[in-house]
């Protein structure tokens, strides 16, 4: 409730039901890829944040390499 001067992790972002689980590309805009919190996904303070912006960016570029390949 301290407001955004002592926030850890912010609510807020694009809607994980925008974008496909496994690819993370957008299902509303073609050729876009959308990743860490740039999403609405929120973890417990220690490290989940931190993790899911790593694992995001990791499982998108999988896919973007793969689609970048047709």
């Amino acid at each position: 409730m301290a407001g955004l001067k002592k926030a850890e992790a912010c609510r807020g972002g694009v809607d994980t039901r925008q974008v496909d689980p496994y690819s993370l590309q957008s299902t509303v805009r073609e050729n876009l890829w959308i990743v860490g919190e740039l999403l609405d996904v929120t973890g417990l303070l220690g490290g989940y944040n931190l993790h899911w912006a790593w694992a995001s960016g990791m499982a998108a570029g999988r896919a973007l390499a793969l689609f970048a390949g047709r």
